[in-house]
């Protein structure tokens, strides 16, 4: 009886150890970007990430809704748009929260394999969120929590600028000195 017990207990351990024991969440599978050709800052879910929202006064059309993820095969980036919380732009409506939206070139290879692997988990803070364009502007929004990972600040860091632009996006207080809303 001993002989049995420690042969099924033996059994266990290996089967526990091999994971076949245990119940483990798979992992998430990788969504495949929607390829667009308007990669903007404004867009509502690099908005959304950011903790912002599109004043109402600032939008051109309905907005459409953005599929996030991992760029298509055979996508080549040119260049990333890097989406950042701005700083204040005041003018003759008032105070408004600002976008920065940061074009940056040079070797992409690090910043794919870093958005490519999984996510780290983000916090509740505010996350900068990162387009990669091609040479024909067609781009792929990845993932909301690519930009998680720490490693991803340094390798924004190693790319050069090509352009920083600041645009308004939530009026933040009126001239008159009111909050909107």
């Amino acid at each position: 009886m001993r002989a049995a017990a420690r042969g099924a207990a033996a059994v266990l351990a290996v089967l526990a150890l091999a994971g076949c024991g245990q119940t483990v969440a798979a992992e998430p599978v990788a969504t495949t970007a929607e390829v667009r050709t308007d990669a903007s800052c404004l867009d509502d879910e690099v908005l959304d990430a950011l903790g912002l929202e599109l004043d109402a006064s600032l939008r051109t059309r309905a907005p459409a809704p953005t599929t996030r993820g991992l760029p298509p095969a055979g996508f080549v980036a040119d260049t990333a748009l890097l989406c950042d919380r701005g700083q204040t732009l005041r003018d003759s409506a008032g105070t408004w929260w600002a976008v920065t939206a940061t074009r940056l070139e040079g070797d992409l290879g690090p910043l794919e394999r870093v958005a490519t692997r999984t996510p780290a988990a983000c916090g509740a803070g505010v996350v900068a969120q990162v387009w990669l364009v091609d040479a024909l502007g067609a781009a792929v929004l990845l993932p909301r929590a690519a930009a998680c990972d720490g490693e991803l600040t340094a390798v924004l860091g190693d790319l050069d600028v090509l352009e920083r632009t600041e645009h308004p996006a939530a009026l933040a207080q009126t001239s008159s000195g009111q909050t909107p809303g």
